[in-house]
C-alpha cells in the first residue's frame, strides 16, 4: 500500500534525524547495531511485531516498585542492557498509539545520555498498512554495555515547575487529555486538575488524523504552539 505521507525530511523540521522512515527500518532490520524496541506492553507485543523487535514489561521505564518516577541510573542501564542496547547502539523505537510512548523511549535515552535513538515515522500503523514483515518471533539480544549518564537539562525537577508557574519567560505545556486538564478524570491522582499557569494542547493534536498518524509539518505545529504561547523564546516544560 502507497501512502500519501511527506516523509520527515520534507516536513520542515529543524531535526528530521530524530524520525525513522519505514524505508529506513526495513534497509537496516538486519543491522546488529541497530535495536528495535516495541513500546506497546507485552500481551499487544506477543500477537505481532517488527522482526527483530524486543520490548520490556513497563513502557514507561519507571521503578517497578510503584514509584512514579523514571528508573534510576544503574536500573535504567540494567535494562537497556537487557534489550540489547548499547552506548554505540542505533535504538528505533514505534508503538501502535501515535507513538506517545515510543517518544518516552526517546526522552528517557536523551535523559540518560544515550542520543542515538529515533522514533518510527507514523509508527506501527504505518509499517503495517505498507504490508511490510511482521512476527511473533522473539529475538534473544546480544550482550551490550550501557552506561547512564544524566542530563540535568532534560529533566526539570519540582523547584523549577515552582519557579516556571511565576516566571513571564518560561511556560509550562500541559498535553495530558482534555480530561485530565480539566480534573473531570485524575487518574489515580490525590488530586485531579492542572498546574497553576500552565497551558494546554493535547498530545494527540501533534499528529495528522486517519488511520496512519504522523506528526504534523513543522509549520502546523509553529502556529498551533505560538496561539497557545509557547514560542522559541521561552522556556518549556512540558508535562
Amino acid at each position: 500500500m502507497t501512502l500519501q505521507i511527506k516523509p520527515p525530511e520534507e516536513r520542515g523540521y529543524a531535526h528530521p534525524e530524530y524520525l525513522a522512515t519505514t524505508d529506513w527500518l526495513a534497509d537496516h532490520l538486519e543491522d546488529p547495531n541497530v535495536v528495535v524496541v516495541d513500546q506497546d506492553l507485552p500481551d499487544a507485543y506477543g500477537r505481532v511485531h517488527i522482526p527483530g523487535a524486543v520490548v520490556y514489561q513497563d513502557h514507561y521505564f519507571k521503578d517497578l516498585a510503584g514509584a512514579p518516577h523514571i528508573q534510576d541510573p544503574r536500573t535504567f542501564a540494567s535494562t537497556m542492557e537487557s534489550l540489547g542496547i548499547g552506548d554505540d547502539t542505533t535504538v528505533v523505537a514505534y508503538d501502535s498509539d501515535g507513538n506517545h510512548v515510543a517518544a518516552r523511549l526517546l526522552w528517557a535515552l536523551n535523559y540518560y545520555g544515550h542520543d542515538d535513538v529515533k522514533v518510527l515515522d507514523g509508527g506501527f500503523q504505518k509499517w503495517f498498512a505498507e504490508g511490510r514483515p511482521l512476527t511473533r518471533e522473539v529475538p534473544k539480544p546480544g550482550p551490550a554495555t550501557f552506561t547512564s549518564r544524566p542530563v540535568a537539562e532534560v529533566f526539570s525537577d519540582k523547584d523549577d515547575v515552582l519557579a516556571c508557574t511565576t516566571d513571564s519567560g518560561a511556560i509550562m505545556l500541559d498535553v495530558r487529555s482534555d480530561g485530565e486538564w480539566d480534573g473531570t478524570n485524575a487518574r489515580g491522582t490525590a488530586r485531579g486538575g492542572r498546574i497553576g499557569n500552565s497551558v494546554h494542547l493535547e498530545w494527540k493534536n501533534f499528529l495528522t488524523s486517519g488511520d496512519v498518524p504522523v506528526i504534523k509539518p513543522a509549520d502546523e505545529l509553529r502556529e498551533m504552539l505560538e496561539a497557545v504561547g509557547v514560542t522559541p523564546d521561552k522556556n518549556v516544560v512540558a508535562y
